[in-house]
C-alpha cells in the first residue's frame, strides 16, 4: 500500500479533529489573482492578534507590494536555495519548520513541485509531514491543479497543466475557503497590474486571462466546492467500478470515474484483468494504475482470458452498482457486440454503465505513443527477446519436422492420411504446451497445413493441390488453431492457479508461524522469510523500541559483503527513520527520498498510527512490484505488526506479573521477619545490659553464657540477612549473571562462612577434578552451599558427618551432593522442603533459633535461575540434598 492509500485509509478509519495531526486549510480559487495568498495573510495576522504561534514557511508574493505589506510582522523562515540548470531556486525549508515547530505555518502554492534534491517531489507531500507532525498549516490551490480536472481543462482551455495535486489532498483538508471575484474584475486587476508585471500583461491577457478561460475555471471551482459541501452532507451507499487498460485515454476515464465517485459519494473500485500473454502497454497500464491510487481508488488485479467475464463476476461479488468504461478512440472493423462495453452490459445489464467517449489525441500524443511501441518492439527484438524467438522458432521447427517424419512413417505402414492430420494436431498441441504466446500456435497451425500439403497431397512438394483437400486444409487449420487457443489458455490459467494457491499458501503459512513464535527475532526472521519467498530481494528491518528504530537486521540476497554496508549507511537510516515516524512509504520508487536503497514501508501494529517497525525492500529496477504482489506483502506485514504488537503485550505483561511477585514477596518477607527479629535483637540487647551492668558481679561461667547468647543470635541475625539479600538481588534482576567459576574457590569460600557449631561436625569434600568449572554466579552459588550445610548443622546431632561430593554428570551439567548421617525427613517435609517459609514439622530445632524458612526457598530460585534441578532424598542413614548447575566450556561459553 502506497502513501496515498494510506492517506486515504487514514480518513476514512481515523478521526482528524480529535488526533495529534494538525489541520490544513486551502484557500481555493480559479485562477492568479484572486486574492489566496492575500485572504491567507489576513487571516494569520488575525491569528497572531489573537496570541497564537504563526509564522510563514513559504510565500510568492509575485512582486505585489500589497502582499509584501500584509506579510510584515510575521515570523518567516529562511528558505533553501538550490541550484537547478545553472539557476538558484527558492524552495520551501522543510526541515526548518519542523526544527521551529509553530502553532501554525503558511506555505503558498499547494502543487508546486520541488527540485529532484528535496526531500519530496511534490510540495504537498511536505505539507503531509507538517501535518503528521502536529502543525497546522495554511495552503494555497487554484481549480485547475486538481487532478481529476485535469482532462477538462486541457478539453475546454487547450492547456496541459503539469503541476497537479491528488484530489485526495483537497478532500483531506479540514477546512476549504472559496477566494472569488468577477472575471472582469480579474481582467481589470490584471490591466492595472496587481497581478504581474506590466511585461507580461499582453501576453497574459492574449493566452489565459480571457474571459471565456476565466469563467470556465470559476464555474470548475464552485461546481468543486459544492461537490464538497455535498458529500460532507450525505452518506453515500453506491460502489462505483472503473475499468482500468493500457490506453493512454483511459486516463481520462480514469479522471472522470474519480469526479462521479465523488459526485455520488460512493466508494471507488479499479479494476483491470491481466493475462499472462505480451503486453505492449504495460507501463501506461503501471502509470493508470498508479493515477487510480493517487485519485483514491481501490486497485483489484483480476487474472483471466476474458475481460468482460471477469469483471461482471467481481462486480456481482462486489455488489458494484455504478460501472464506468472507455470509448476506443479508434473505429472497430469487428461488430460492436465484440466491444468490452457491449459485453459487460449484456453480462450485467442490472448495474448502470457509464460510457466515457476518449478525447481527440494531439500530434504531440501520438508521437510520444509511437516513440514508446517501438522503443518497446525494438528493446523486444534486441538481446533477449531475438534469442527466445530463435529459440521458439527451432522449437517449433522441430516439432513440425518430427510429426512430418511420423507421418511418413505411417503412409510407408500404410496408415490411413486421416492419422497423419491427428499427429500434425498433436505436434500443435505440444508447441501450445511449451510456448506460452498464442502467436506461436498461429504459426504452427499454419506451418503444419504447409507441411501437410508439401509432403502429403499429390503433386508432392508443391502447394498446388486438388480441389478435394480444400476442406480437409480448412477444418485442419481452423481445429488447429482452436485446439491451440483452448491449450494455451488452460495452460495459462493452471499457471495462475498455482500461483494463487501459492501465494495463499505463503499467506496462511505465515498467519502460523506467526502464532507460534515465541521471540520479536523468531516473527522478523519468519517475516523475511515469507516476504522473500514472494519477492527474491535484499531486506532490511528495523525494529522499533521506546519510540526508536533500534540497529537494522539485513537479510543479503545474492549481494556482496560491501551491499552490507550501502544498506546500512547513515542515508539509508535516515529515510527509514521518516518513514517510522511519518508512518508513510518512502525510498526507491516513490517521490519521497527516491535517492534511497530501498523501498521502505512502516509496519503498523494495532492502530493504523502506530507503527512498530520498518522493513526496506531492495527492489530491482528490472523486476517491477506488482500490485497483487504488492498487497500480499503488504497483508503479510500487517500480520507482523500485529505479532509484534502481541509480543509486545506480553512483555508488558510478564514485567508486571513479575513486578507483583517482586513486590508480594517483599510483603511476605516484612510480614515473615518482623516478629522473628525482634526475639534475637531483643536477647542482645538483654544480654549486653546485662553485662553492661551486672558484669562485675557476673561469674566467669555466666558472662560466656550471655556471650555464647549474643554470640549465637548474631550468627542467626547475619546468616538472615545475607539470605534476605542474596533473595532481593535474585529478585530484583529478570536475569543472574553466567561466568565460568572454579567449584574448588566456591567450596573454599563457603566453608569459611557456616553458621557455629560447624565445628562439632565431620565436613569432607569429595572434588573428582580440581579444575571442574560451572557457568554462574560464585556469590548466590556459594549462598546455596552455605544454607544446605547450615541446614544440616542446625538439624543434626554433634558429630554427625557432613559430606560434599561434586562430580561431572554429563556434558552439560555438573552435580552436587550433600549428604549427612542425621534424623531422616518425613514424606511432609520432602514434599513442602523448598518452600518458602516453611520451617518443618519439628517443635524445636537441635541449634539455635527456627529458621524463618527462606534459605531452601531461596537455593531452589537460584539454581532454577540457571535452568538446573535441585531435590532432596532420604538415604539409608541420613539425608542427602542434590543440585545440578551448567557445566563450562570453551564451546558453551557466551
Amino acid at each position: 500500500m502506497n502513501q496515498n492509500e494510506r492517506a486515504s485509509r487514514y480518513l476514512k478509519d481515523a478521526n482528524l479533529e480529535t488526533s495529534g495531526r494538525g489541520k490544513l486549510k486551502i484557500f481555493f480559487g480559479y485562477a492568479a489573482g484572486v486574492g489566496k495568498t492575500y485572504s491567507m495573510l489576513a487571516e494569520a495576522q488575525d491569528l497572531k492578534q489573537e496570541g497564537q504561534d504563526v509564522i510563514i514557511g513559504y510565500l510568492e508574493d509575485h512582486g505585489r507590494a500589497d502582499t509584501r505589506n500584509l506579510a510584515r510582522g510575521l515570523e518567516s523562515i529562511p528558505v533553501k536555495k538550490e541550484s537547478y540548470k545553472g539557476m538558484y531556486l527558492q524552495e520551501f525549508n522543510l526541515d526548518g519548520a519542523l526544527e521551529r515547530h509553530p502553532q501554525t505555518i503558511l506555505v503558498d502554492e499547494l502543487a508546486h513541485t520541488n527540485t529532484k534534491k528535496s526531500r519530496h517531489l511534490k510540495r504537498y507531500q511536505d505539507i503531509q509531514e507538517l501535518l503528521t507532525a502536529g502543525i497546522n498549516v495554511y495552503t494555497t490551490l487554484n481549480v485547475q491543479h486538481l487532478e481529476s480536472l485535469h482532462d477538462i481543462i486541457f478539453e475546454q482551455l487547450n492547456v496541459d497543466i503539469q503541476e497537479r495535486v491528488p484530489d485526495y489532498i483537497f478532500d483531506m483538508a479540514n477546512q476549504v475557503k472559496l477566494i472569488d471575484i468577477e472575471p472582469n474584475d480579474l481582467i481589470n486587476r490584471l490591466k492595472i497590474g496587481k497581478i504581474y508585471a506590466r511585461n507580461h500583461i499582453r501576453q497574459a491577457l492574449a493566452n489565459f486571462f480571457k474571459s471565456e478561460n476565466l469563467t470556465t475555471l470559476r464555474e470548475l471551482a464552485l461546481r468543486k466546492m459544492t461537490l464538497r459541501l455535498a458529500t460532507n452532507s450525505k452518506v453515500g451507499t453506491d460502489r462505483l467500478l472503473v475499468c482500468l487498460s493500457g490506453s493512454k485515454s483511459n486516463e481520462r476515464v480514469i479522471r472522470s470515474a474519480a469526479q462521479m465517485a465523488q459526485a455520488f459519494n460512493s466508494d471507488f473500485i479499479a479494476v483491470y484483468v491481466k493475462n499472462n500473454q505480451f503486453n505492449k502497454w504495460e507501463e501506461n497500464l503501471n502509470n493508470n494504475i498508479s493515477l487510480a491510487h493517487q485519485l483514491g481508488a481501490k486497485v483489484i488485479k483480476l487474472q483471466g482470458e476474458n475481460p468482460a467475464l471477469q469483471i461482471t463476476e467481481y462486480a456481482k461479488e462486489s455488489s458494484v452498482t455504478k460501472i464506468v468504461l472507455g470509448a476506443s478512440p479508434y473505429k472497430k472493423i469487428w461488430p460492436t457486440r465484440s466491444t468490452l462495453v457491449y459485453q459487460i452490459g449484456h453480462l450485467l445489464p442490472e448495474v448502470d454503465e457509464y460510457v466515457i467517449n476518449s478525447a481527440k489525441t494531439n500530434l504531440n500524443q501520438v508521437q510520444h505513443l509511437n516513440g514508446t511501441f517501438l522503443t518497446h518492439f525494438k528493446g523486444s527484438l534486441s538481446k533477449s527477446g531475438s534469442k527466445r524467438m530463435a529459440k521458439n522458432m527451432l522449437m517449433i521447427s522441430s516439432i513440425i519436422l518430427g510429426s512430418t517424419v511420423v507421418g511418413e512413417l505411417l503412409i510407408f505402414a500404410q496408415v490411413p492420411l486421416v492419422n497423419v492430420v491427428l499427429v500434425y494436431m498433436l505436434g500443435i498441441m505440444l508447441c501450445a504446451i511449451n510456448l506460452k504466446d498464442q502467436v506461436y500456435g498461429f504459426l504452427s497451425a499454419f506451418l503444419a497445413v504447409i507441411s501437410f500439403n508439401l509432403f502429403f497431397t499429390k503433386p508432392y512438394f508443391s502447394l498446388s493441390s486438388s480441389p478435394v483437400y480444400l476442406l480437409t486444409f480448412f477444418l485442419m487449420l481452423l481445429v488447429s488453431i482452436i485446439s491451440n487457443y483452448w491449450t494455451l489458455k488452460l495452460k495459462h490459467q493452471v499457471q495462475y492457479n498455482s500461483n494463487r494457491v501459492y501465494q495463499t499458501e505463503v499467506l496462511l503459512e505465515t498467519i502460523r508461524k506467526l502464532q507460534q513464535a515465541k521471540l520479536s527475532t523468531d516473527i522478523i526472521d519468519t517475516t523475511v522469510q515469507q516476504l522473500q519467498k514472494i519477492y527474491s530481494a535484499t531486506m532490511v528491518f528495523y525494529e522499533c523500541q521506546d519510540s526508536k528504530l533500534l540497529q537494522p537486521k539485513i537479510y543479503l540476497l545474492n549481494q556482496s559483503q560491501s551491499s552490507f554496508y550501502e544498506f546500512s549507511s547513515d542515508n539509508e537510516k535516515a529515510i527509514a527513520t521518516w518513514a517510522f515516524k511519518n508512518g508513510q512509504e518512502a525510498g526507491l520508487t516513490t517521490n519521497t527520498l527516491p535517492q534511497a536503497k530501498c523501498l521502505y514501508l512502516p509496519i503498523f501494529g494495532n492502530s493504523p498510527s502506530s507503527v512498530v517497525a520498518v522493513i526496506g525492500l531492495a527492489i530491482n529496477s528490472k523486476r517491477s512490484l506488482e500490485i497483487f504482489d504488492r498487497n500480499l506483502i503488504i497483508s503479510i506485514l500487517d500480520e507482523c505488526g500485529q505479532a509484534l504488537s502481541r509480543m509486545r503485550i506480553l512483555n508488558e505483561k510478564r514485567k508486571a506479573e513479575i513486578k507483583s511477585h517482586q513486590e508480594k514477596l517483599r510483603a511476605n518477607l516484612l510480614r515473615g521477619i518482623s516478629h522473628d527479629l525482634r526475639t534475637p535483637l531483643t536477647n542482645i540487647s538483654g544480654s549486653a545490659d546485662i553485662l553492661k551492668r551486672e558484669g562485675n558481679k557476673l561469674s566467669d561461667v555466666e558472662k560466656y553464657t550471655l556471650y555464647e547468647s549474643i554470640f549465637n543470635d548474631s550468627s542467626w541475625l547475619i546468616s538472615l540477612v545475607e539470605n534476605l539479600l542474596a533473595m532481593t538481588r535474585l529478585e530484583s534482576s529478570l536475569q543472574v549473571r553466567h561466568s565460568p567459576e572454579l567449584i574448588d574457590d566456591i567450596i573454599q569460600e563457603s566453608l569459611q562462612h557456616l553458621s557455629p557449631g560447624f565445628e562439632d561436625h565431620k565436613i569432607t569434600v569429595n572434588l573428582s577434578d580440581p579444575l571442574l568449572m560451572v557457568m554462574a554466579d560464585a556469590h548466590l552459588i556459594t549462598q546455596v552451599i552455605i544454607n544446605i550445610v547450615n541446614n544440616a548443622i542446625q538439624h543434626t546431632p554433634e558429630k554427625t558427618k557432613i559430606s560434599i561430593r561434586i562430580f561431572q554428570k554429563n556434558t552439560n551439567q555438573v552435580q552436587f551432593e550433600i549428604s549427612n548421617n542425621g534424623p531422616k525427613l518425613t514424606n511432609g517435609d520432602l514434599a513442602h522442603l523448598f518452600g518458602l517459609f516453611y520451617t518443618g514439622k519439628q517443635k524445636q530445632p537441635l541449634r539455635a533459633q527456627r529458621g524463618l524458612g527462606i534459605g531452601l526457598s531461596l537455593c531452589k530460585s537460584i539454581i532454577e535461575a540457571y535452568d538446573g534441578n535441585i531435590w532432596a532424598k532420604n538415604l539409608n542413614n541420613g539425608v542427602c540434598f542434590y543440585f545440578t548447575l551448567p557445566i563450562w566450556s570453551k564451546k558453551n561459553e557466551k
